[in-house]
């Protein structure tokens, strides 16, 4: 002790040290490989899955797959601006000589929900 050497108390309390220190390493590291194989799991069922027309996905009608074109009648001279869509609703904006309008249409039945004609409104103060 006098020569400079740790008394033995501390190389146990050291030894300890570095056995708990390795017990958490161990351990937080097979927390992150048991994380990284639950994300690999679950990212390989989702792409092997074929969706099912679920929540946010748009489910197409039969008879709209088996025929693979839809029309949309808009006023002669008008030209297509957008086209947005939002779970089972399309959303067409275009524009012409008679105007601005948007045509929303419901993707499982094919028919138009609603025609929006916008309309200049006088300024307010």
């Amino acid at each position: 002790m006098t020569n400079g050497e740790p008394a033995s108390s501390d190389v146990m309390r050291e030894q300890r040290l570095q056995r708990n220190l390795k017990i958490v390493v161990l351990g937080l590291g097979s927390l992150i490989l048991i994380g990284l194989g639950a994300v690999i799991v679950k990212v390989t069922g989702l792409a092997t899955t074929p969706s099912s027309g679920g929540q946010g996905v748009p489910s197409i009608s039969a008879a709209w797959r088996a025929a693979g074109t839809v029309t949309l009648e808009i006023p002669k001279g008008s030209r297509v601006v957008s086209i947005s869509l939002s779970g089972n609703r399309l959303a067409v904006q275009h524009e012409g000589p008679q105007g601005t309008g948007i045509t929303i249409l419901d993707l499982n039945t094919g028919r138009r929900v609603v025609d929006v004609k916008p309309i200049e409104a006088l300024p307010k103060n």
